[in-house]
């Protein structure tokens, strides 16, 4: 099991992003979900709002609309239909 996290985000834009975070929370269309190394593997979909990450103790945001989201082998990737770095 790995210590962290790739987190990937693509839009059709062209807008891509990655970084190696220790964790996630993300807006899942059922309610807020996190994701920490080793998580289940798993896809789903993700309304419009902000993926929070954190790289040690500061914690940083992506707005993302409407998206889907899948974690697998301490990999996330998400396919938006827009995204923008938060600050």
């Amino acid at each position: 099991m790995a210590d962290k996290l790739t987190l990937e985000v693509i839009t059709p834009d062209g807008f891509t992003f990655t970084e190696t975070v220790d964790e996630l929370t993300a807006p899942g269309t059922v309610g807020e979900f996190g994701v920490l190394p080793g998580h289940a593997s798993f896809i789903t979909t993700l309304v419009s709002g902000q993926i929070i990450y954190k790289i040690g103790s500061v914690s940083k945001a992506i707005t993302v609309e409407s998206a889907y989201f899948q974690v697998s082998n301490d990999h996330v990737l998400i396919l938006a239909d827009s995204a923008e770095l938060t600050q």
